[in-house]
């Protein structure tokens, strides 16, 4: 499974099929197990984020619940994929490979990037991070404070990336077509 959090939380099969995580509070689970980026994240954080403060009843067993669900959904999609929501004390973590998900494949090109001597890889590196923006980061979770503070965390990684790829851009000499790719898109009024 891929997963997506470089625009609206997205999972695809490796097929590339869109796979779809109905619930909000499942979807919330997966983007919070994601910020985890491969480490747990204990039980106790999850219910404090999942209910804001207002836990259910038996929240450890809700979380349960949860996670169940999204292993039931990813397992749907891919046979195999339930596998990936681990239970590990103090909680839960997704085991996802840095390949399978958009922001360390951003975070690796930019890396390649910044290594390259060459302006023009340089150049091509940050393109090619830059084009795995599918909008603003986790966008359909914007009203969930730990979406917010790690999009915005993003998208400062992504300006620097843009700023970056500008200037070799500008090192290469190709300051008319920069000029152009950088102009906001004028839409018509309404």
């Amino acid at each position: 499974m891929r997963f997506g959090v470089l625009g609206p939380l997205a999972v695809w099969t490796d097929a590339g099929a869109a796979v779809t995580v109905p619930e909000a509070k499942v979807r919330l689970l997966l983007a919070l197990l994601l910020l985890g980026e491969g480490r747990p994240v204990p039980t106790s954080t999850l219910v404090e984020r999942l209910w804001r403060g207002r836990p259910p009843g038996n929240p450890v067993n809700t979380v349960q619940t949860k996670v169940s669900q999204l292993r039931r959904t990813l397992e749907r999609a891919e046979p195999g994929a339930g596998a990936l929501v681990v239970r590990q004390p103090p909680g839960y973590l997704l085991a996802v490979a840095a390949s399978d998900l958009d922001l360390a494949r951003f975070r690796s090109l930019t890396a390649e990037a910044r290594a390259a001597g060459d302006p023009g890889v340089r150049a091509t590196r940050l393109g090619e991070a830059l084009a795995m923006w599918r909008g603003p980061a986790l966008a359909d979770l914007a009203a969930e404070p730990p979406a917010v503070a790690a999009a915005s965390a993003w998208e400062e990684e992504q300006l620097v990336a843009t700023e970056e790829w500008a200037e070799a851009r500008f090192r290469l000499g190709d300051h008319a077509r920069l000029a152009v790719d950088l102009t906001p898109t004028r839409r018509p009024p309404p």
